[in-house]
This record gives structure tokens, C-alpha cells and sequence, in this order.
């Protein structure tokens, strides 16, 4: 290439013609003056005198040999700029060229890539009759596709819903869902809670249900469930004959909890019974397990549905001190088991935390002998999630609180307790905080929750721990950003999260229904409809600001009146002024300000 361009320069030069410059003198002494490509080669006459001494110079000739050097130095000027054009016009091109190359080396690369991941098909030629079926199995593949939600790791969006009919307000209440319905049982208010509420999600209706059956006894700090898979149930517990009946899942169970405050004896009452609410019928059974492994009463524990029983850890007693134990109840069974672990961090006991049951099969956890042919595969991921809570050293008395994750392996032989190695910014210490699980985006979301070490102890902040990451993050808030509150309740649906109640330090949070959306799509859209809509109110304000308004068409309250002053009719302007005057007068004042 470079060659190339050598040559078309050499062409392009122009040649020395000196025919117009003394061309008679030129011809006497012979002198052949040449000119290279590029590197022009000046003869002085000097020079050529002394190689060529027959033809000497002639003494006459100072003024044509002068202006012979000028004409060449013009000609061989020229030759240079032509020259320096010539090597200025190659640097561009070479480089146009690298760049021409550089790119597509990069085109190149992309579409390597890109045939990576198509998927390379023969080309079958199918029978006409085959298609029915080819069309029908894909439509149920479609079917069978799970719905991911993508997760908004920066933020979520609260909605504060607004209800024709709300319940008292109350703390410490219990809540379950089934399908497309939320169940609260219990909690302490004015007085202790032993109501059902039924809440619909779709329409966003409370309804209040009547009880039958068993009807147990009003309480706050238990923990309720709902089953939610179908099995063998026994209500009562015996060693030779079992008594099963199959339920449907449809079904929630409640254990322990706290009654009202005994103020004869002093001391907070706690309770032991285990009974199952069916939510077709809408009545109560009382389960009769064996008696000499029934746990101790307690409230404020954590629990969790896993495997076809329910797992109670720690809480605490009647005299306030705290449980450090594991119980299992076998609900196909009707019996109590306690649990030994390894490495147990919590050797000093455990209250208010919660237990998040994350297994993609939670219902044969437990039942791997049984499965000897088809052995389950857990993977790193699963396990019970503990987060947050406080022990209470006795001998000091005081409350130490924790804020870091550890996970119940049941998958292995001893049933080890795992502390992982987190990233990301953890949560602070607290306690009466909710822990939800969001199963299609794979984290836990922890949301209040109290510190009473600190100046303002309640908390509204957010956090997610990505379970297969093991990072957290803390998100924002868009929206209507609820109230700080802690002893709240919290139900996972889809890519929401509903909270109910809880307290703070201006007392009782309304029972009205928060709703925090997770999904980045959604998030979107509301942010979006969010932000019209606060710019519609703040124009309509500025409007209303801007209507002059007369002090005589506005209700007022006068102050030794309750009744609120009835609005003046239309006036005419001299009457409007004759109110003013009558108004303004002595007589109209009261009696203590004369």
C-alpha cells in the first residue's frame, strides 16, 4: 500500500523546465540539472566548474547565473510543499484505515458471540398429522411457565389503602393467608383480642366472622399459620390407636400466646393449646397431644409450618425469662418432639425473632427415610432463616438484641445451625419486626421492628437479603411512606407485601392496610401516576389560594357557640356593609371584653 502511494507521488511531481530561464547559456555549457522524487539535489555552477574544467565559466555571466539559483529555489520550494501535502494526506488515510479495521474486528466479535447462544435446529419436515398435537404442547408448556417478577432492588413503592369499615387498632395480632384472603386472629388493644377478621385483597373489605367449635381464649403474641398442603391430621395423641382424618389445607393453627394481665396474682398468663380453625366451616378443634412433651406456654416466639408439623423456637415464660429450646409438632401424629441442634448460637435463649421457612419443598423436609428411592436434593440455599430478636441476661438485667442471620440446616445429620457470610449493610438490632419471604424473587424483606436503647426506638426502614447473594440491601421508600412502628403484622402475596397495625410512640397505628410493591414494573407505572397526580392537588391548591374569598361566605365557629354559624345568603353590596357596620358596633362585643 505504502509503495503504491510512492509511486503516484514520484508521478505527480512536476519537472524542472528551464527552457524559459537562459536557454542559451545553458546549452554552451551542457549542464544537466535533475531533480529527485522528494529529496531535491542543488548543483552549484562552482561545482560543475571544477569537475568539468574544459568549460570554464565566463566572467560576464554573474547576473544570468543569479537569477537561475532563484528560479530553481522557487521550483524545488514548490516540489517541498507538494511533498509535505503528499505525507499529510497518507498519515490520514492510514489512520482512517486502522479505524475502518478496529471496527469491524468489533463486528466481528459481536456476531461470534451471538452465535453462540442461537440454538442450532435441524430442519425436520413434520407429518400434517403431528401438528394438532405439536400446537397443544406448546400452548401447555406456556402454561406451565412461572411468572418472575424482577426485583426493584433500590426501592419499593407503599399505597395506604382507605376502607369503609376498619377494626380497632391493636398490636401483637396474628395473621395467615389463603389463596386470595388474609385471616387475623387476636391482639391487644383497649383490652384483649379473640375476634377473626377476614380480609379480602381483591376488594379490600374487613369482615369480621363468627366462631364455632372450640372457640379459644382471647390472647396476643401466638403465633397463627396456615397449612396449606393437604395431609393426615390427628387430633388426639395415643400409642396404640390413631384416629387420622385427611384435610385439605385449608385449615390455620394457632399455638401459645399471652391472656389479659392477672393483676391478682401479679404476672402475665401464658398459654400451651395448639387448635385448628377450618376456614370453610368456620369452626375450632382443639388438639389433644401427648402430655409429657408438651413445651412449656410461652409468647413471643418464632414459628414456621415445615415438613406436615409446626416448629416453635425460644419465646418467653410467665416470669419474663427467655426459652432457649426447639419443639416440632407432628400434626399427623398429634405429638410434641423436642429438637437437639449443633452449634447453636442462641445457648442463652431467644425471644421476638422470626423464622422464614425457605425450601422449594417444605412439605418433605422431614421425610427422607421414608423417600429412600427417591432421595430429595436440598440445595445450599434451604433452610430455616432466623433474623433479629434479644435474649435478657437475669443476673445483669438487661436486653442484648441481634441483627445478623443464621440458618437451621435440616438437610443435615445433626441439624447444624450456619451463620453465612453476609455483604452489604445489615439491618440494625430490633425486635417486634416482620421477616417476609417473596418466593419468585428469592429474598427476605425485613420491615420495622423497635430498639429500646435508642432515643427514638421504633423504626420504618426497609431491607432485603438476597438469599442466593447472601447481600443485603437497604431500599427506598416511594409513595406514601408509612409510619416508624413495631409489633406489626405482615402477609406476603405475589410481589406484595401487606402490613397491618403496630405501635409506635404516639401510641396504636391504625388498622388500615399498607401495601409495598416489589416489582420494578409496576413500580414504574405508580411512580409515574404518583407523581401527576400530586401535581394535579398542587394546582388545584395554588388555584383555591389564588380565589379571593370574603370573610362572610366562609363558616366559622364562634366561641361560645358549638352549633358551627350557618353561611350568610347572597347579598347585595349596601347590605354586605350594613352587616359589617352592625358587627363592628359596641353593642355586639361580649360582656367581659367591654
Amino acid at each position: 500500500m505504502i509503495e503504491r502511494n510512492r509511486v503516484q507521488s514520484q508521478q505527480k511531481l512536476p519537472t524542472l523546465d528551464l527552457s524559459s530561464t537562459n536557454r542559451g547559456t545553458i546549452e554552451k555549457f551542457g549542464v544537466n540539472i535533475t531533480v529527485q522524487s522528494g529529496d531535491a539535489q542543488f548543483i552549484s555552477f562552482r561545482s560543475l566548474n571544477e569537475q568539468n574544467p574544459k568549460f570554464p565559466l565566463p566572467h560576464n555571466s554573474v547576473d544570468s547565473s543569479s537569477h537561475l539559483n532563484s528560479s530553481i529555489q522557487n521550483d524545488l520550494s514548490q516540489n517541498k510543499k507538494i511533498v509535505q501535502l503528499l505525507g499529510k494526506t497518507l498519515y490520514r488515510q492510514k489512520y482512517e484505515y486502522q479505524e475502518v479495521q478496529e471496527t469491524l474486528i468489533k463486528k466481528m466479535r459481536t456476531m461470534t458471540r451471538m452465535q453462540k447462544y442461537v440454538k442450532r435446529i435441524p430442519h425436520r419436515v413434520e407429518p400434517f398429522q403431528n401438528l394438532e398435537k405439536i400446537v397443544q404442547t406448546n400452548q401447555q408448556q406456556q402454561i406451565k411457565k412461572k411468572v418472575s417478577f424482577p426485583m426493584f432492588y433500590n426501592g419499593a413503592f407503599f399505597t395506604k389503602l382507605e376502607h369503609t369499615w376498619i377494626p380497632t387498632v391493636r398490636e401483637n395480632t396474628m395473621a395467615a393467608d389463603y389463596q386470595k384472603k388474609i385471616y387475623i386472629f387476636g391482639g391487644i388493644g383497649s383490652e384483649v383480642f379473640g375476634d377473626m377478621i377476614e380480609y379480602e385483597i381483591q376488594f379490600g373489605k374487613f369482615r369480621e366472622l363468627k366462631q364455632k367449635g372450640d372457640i379459644p381464649l382471647n390472647r396476643y403474641g401466638h403465633c397463627m399459620h396456615c397449612i396449606g398442603y393437604p395431609m393426615l391430621l390427628c387430633s388426639q395423641f395415643s400409642y396404640d390407636n390413631l384416629q387420622q382424618s385427611s384435610i385439605n389445607g385449608k385449615q390455620l393453627i394457632i399455638y401459645g400466646g399471652e391472656m389479659q394481665f392477672n393483676s391478682a396474682l401479679k404476672i402475665r398468663e401464658n398459654l400451651s393449646d395448639t387448635r385448628i380453625y377450618d376456614i370453610e366451616n368456620e369452626t375450632w378443634q382443639q388438639l389433644k397431644p401427648n402430655i409429657e412433651n408438651i413445651p412449656e406456654s410461652r409468647r413471643s416466639f418464632g414459628s414456621c409450618i415445615i415438613g406436615r408439623g409446626l416448629l416453635v423456637m425460644g419465646g418467653i415464660r410467665s416470669r419474663f425469662s427467655v426459652f432457649n429450646d426447639l419443639h416440632y409438632l407432628n400434626l399427623s401424629l398429634c405429638k410434641w418432639t423436642p429438637i437437639e441442634t449443633q452449634k447453636n448460637p442462641f445457648i442463652k435463649g431467644l425471644a421476638f425473632q422470626q423464622l422464614v421457612c425457605v425450601y422449594n419443598k417444605p412439605q418433605y423436609a422431614f421425610e427422607k427415610k421414608e423417600m429412600r428411592s427417591k432421595q430429595l436434593k436440598t440445595q445450599d440455599y434451604e433452610g430455616v432463616y432466623c433474623f433479629g430478636g434479644c435474649f435478657i441476661d437475669e443476673n445483669k438485667n438487661t436486653q442484648y438484641y441481634s441483627n445478623f442471620v443464621t440458618i437451621l440446616k435440616f438437610d443435615q445429620p445433626f441439624n447444624n445451625w450456619i451463620i453465612p457470610e453476609t455483604t452489604g449493610k445489615p439491618p440494625q438490632p430490633r425486635i417486634q419486626h416482620t421477616a417476609s419471604y417473596l418466593q419468585d424473587m428469592s429474598i427476605i424483606i425485613i420491615f420495622g421492628g423497635r430498639d429500646d436503647q435508642k432515643t427514638n426506638p421504633y423504626f420504618n426502614d426497609l431491607f432485603a437479603f438476597k438469599i442466593l447473594d447472601k447481600e443485603w440491601v437497604q431500599l427506598d421508600i416511594y409513595g406514601t411512606i408509612p409510619r416508624p412502628r413495631a409489633a406489626h403484622t405482615a402477609i406476603a402475596y405475589k410481589s406484595q407485601i401487606l402490613y397491618f397495625g403496630g405501635v409506635n410512640l404516639n401510641g396504636y397505628v391504625e388498622f388500615t392496610v399498607n401495601i409495598a410493591e416489589f416489582n420494578q414494573n409496576q413500580i414504574r407505572q405508580l411512580t409515574a401516576e404518583y407523581r401527576t397526580h400530586e401535581q394535579k392537588n398542587d394546582q388545584e391548591l395554588q388555584k383555591e389560594e389564588q380565589q379571593p374569598q370574603s370573610i362572610l361566605n366562609k363558616q366559622y365557629f364562634s366561641l361560645h357557640q358549638i352549633t358551627p354559624v350557618q353561611p350568610f345568603k347572597k347579598l347585595t353590596r349596601a347590605e354586605e356593609l350594613d352587616l359589617q357596620i352592625k358587627q363592628l358596633s359596641f353593642q355586639n362585643f361580649p360582656k367581659h371584653l367591654k
